[in-house]
C-alpha cells in the first residue's frame, strides 16, 4: 500500500512539472514576441526619424549649393 502511494504521489509530481514546464515554454514565447515587437517598432520609428533627417539635410545642402552656385555668378 505505502508503494502503491509513493509511486502515485510520485506519478503526480511528474505531470505536474511537465505540465509547469508546458507552462513556462509558452510564457517565454509570448514574451518573445512582445520584445520582438517592441524592437521592430523601435526600428521603424529609428528609420523614420533618419529618414527625415537625412532629407533635411539634403535640403539644407541644395540650398546652401545654390548660394555658392548664385555668389560664383
Amino acid at each position: 500500500m505505502d508503494t502503491l502511494l509513493l509511486v502515485t504521489v510520485l506519478a503526480g509530481t511528474l505531470v505536474l512539472l511537465g505540465f509547469s514546464a508546458v507552462l513556462l515554454r509558452r510564457a517565454s514565447a509570448a514574451a518573445q514576441v512582445d520584445v520582438k515587437a517592441e524592437v521592430a517598432g523601435q526600428l521603424e520609428r529609428l528609420g523614420a526619424s533618419l529618414g527625415q533627417k537625412f532629407s533635411a539635410a539634403t535640403a539644407d545642402m541644395a540650398s546652401r549649393l545654390e548660394q555658392l552656385e548664385a555668389s560664383h555668378e
